[in-house]
C-alpha cells in the first residue's frame, strides 16, 4: 500500500509543470485530486500556489485598468539610484 501511495504522489516538479492546468481548471480529476493531496502535504508547494495566483489577480488587475500606475510614483532619486547601480553592475 505505501509504495502505491508514493507511486501516485506528485512530485513538486510535478506541481509545477501542472500549475497552469490546475488553476485553470482544465486537470483531469485524478491528477487535481493527486495535485490537492500533495498541496495539503507541501508548505512550499502551497505558498508557491498562492504565489502564482496572486501574479494572476495583479496582472489581470493592471490589464483591466492599464491607466492605474503600478508602482505608484517612485521619486526621481530611487530611479537614479536604481540605474547607477545596474550601469556599474554590468561590469
Amino acid at each position: 500500500m505505501k509504495k502505491l501511495l508514493q507511486k501516485s504522489m506528485l512530485t513538486c516538479r510535478d506541481v509545477e509543470n501542472f500549475m497552469i492546468d490546475y488553476v485553470d481548471g482544465g486537470m483531469a480529476m485524478m491528477t487535481r485530486l493527486r495535485f490537492n493531496m500533495h498541496i495539503a502535504m507541501c508548505a512550499d508547494c502551497k505558498k508557491y500556489l498562492q504565489s502564482y495566483r496572486n501574479a494572476i489577480q495583479l496582472e489581470k488587475r493592471i490589464f483591466t485598468h492599464p491607466e492605474d500606475e503600478a508602482i505608484g510614483n517612485v521619486p526621481d532619486e530611487i530611479i537614479h539610484a536604481i540605474l547607477n547601480a545596474s550601469a556599474e553592475n554590468k561590469y
